[in-house]
């Protein structure tokens, strides 16, 4: 296994979209209702990244392995109401379960510190499924402290989210 990391284009949104929807399938299982992931639309999430691909403020970066997209991260300025006091949010985080363990959320994670630090960004705030216990882990191991509790509706399920804050910029940035 040899993985590269670069910046998607236009041309990556379809595949990208795949990901995103494997990923939430992967991850969300039992936290979700299964109807609603088995029903997720590779299609309705096209135009989403399409329009992320396109943004010029978002950073976006993918993981390939033999040139198929393995994980992606985009990171771009907080979004309101997420957590008082972060600047930064790290939007998407996805990494297929079949290369979990191999270090490449830590590098995507670098990444997305690396450019909000050159944004003037002090820190970042990334965003989970309360019960993705794997996530807030890992997320934890890199130095994020739980900072905010929330939910949100989603097929017609309330769904409790948390958020971790990194405040550990440079010293994530330097760690892949």
């Amino acid at each position: 296994m040899s993985i590269t990391f670069d910046v998607p284009t236009l041309a990556d949104v379809e595949e990208i979209a795949s990901v995103h929807v494997q990923c939430w399938q992967e991850s969300y299982a039992g936290l979700l209702p299964a109807d609603f992931l088995k029903n997720l639309s590779v299609d309705a999430k096209i135009a989403q990244w399409r329009q992320t691909i396109s943004d010029p403020l978002v950073f976006k970066l993918v993981a390939r392995d033999a040139g198929r997209i393995a994980g992606l991260v985009s990171t771009g300025s907080a979004r309101e109401g997420v957590a008082k006091g972060a600047d930064g949010e790290i939007l998407a985080i996805y990494i297929l379960k079949a290369y979990h363990g191999r270090k490449i959320g830590r590098a995507l994670i670098a990444a997305a510190a690396r450019f909000w630090l050159t944004k003037g960004g002090r820190n970042l705030i990334v965003l989970s499924m309360a019960g993705n216990n794997k996530a807030a882990a890992f997320y934890e191991a890199l130095g994020g402290v739980q900072v905010y509790e929330g939910s949100f509706e989603i097929a017609g399920t309330m769904v409790a989210d948390q958020g971790h804050l990194f405040n550990n910029l440079a010293e994530l940035a330097a760690s892949a």
